[in-house]
């Protein structure tokens, strides 16, 4: 996963080809080149959660946050790759890997309200003057 992910930094088609599925194989080298976008700076690899893939198993997945920036713009890819052992060596399967919806922007975490006056309680006489609690008349 991680030597993956470095091809993608160097621009390295022909690994990403070389650690394909042999059933996907003619699929990327068809791609080709256009597997890379040169636009793309990759800045760091999150992984956020691994299935299975020790040295006994023949398959594994692994979850993952790529961040990049194109065109000045920092970016998230999130995937969950799957990756099969065969004859040996763990390769990379891009049909069984899913790509979960995210939005294309960074979120923004919401602001926090800030009230002007102490907050009202439920059992305070009511600010409108009744003499009520507040529960029972404006609450």
């Amino acid at each position: 996963m991680r030597s993956r992910y470095t091809a993608f930094t160097q621009k390295n088609w022909e690994y990403l080809v070389l650690t394909s599925h042999p059933e996907e194989k003619k699929e990327m080298a068809r791609l080709g080149p256009d597997l890379i976008e040169e636009d793309v700076v990759w800045k760091r690899l999150e992984i956020t959660g691994t299935r299975a893939g020790g040295q006994a198993d023949s398959e594994g997945q692994v979850d993952f946050v790529a961040y990049y920036t194109r065109e000045d713009a920092e970016q998230t890819l999130r995937e969950s790759s799957r990756f099969y052992k065969v004859n040996g060596r763990w390769v990379y399967s891009r049909k069984d890997s899913t790509l979960p919806p995210v939005p294309s922007s960074p979120q923004k975490r919401p602001k926090t309200f800030v009230r002007d006056e102490a907050k009202v309680g439920r059992n305070d006489p009511c600010p409108c003057g009744s003499g009520k609690k507040h529960k029972k008349c404006c609450g």
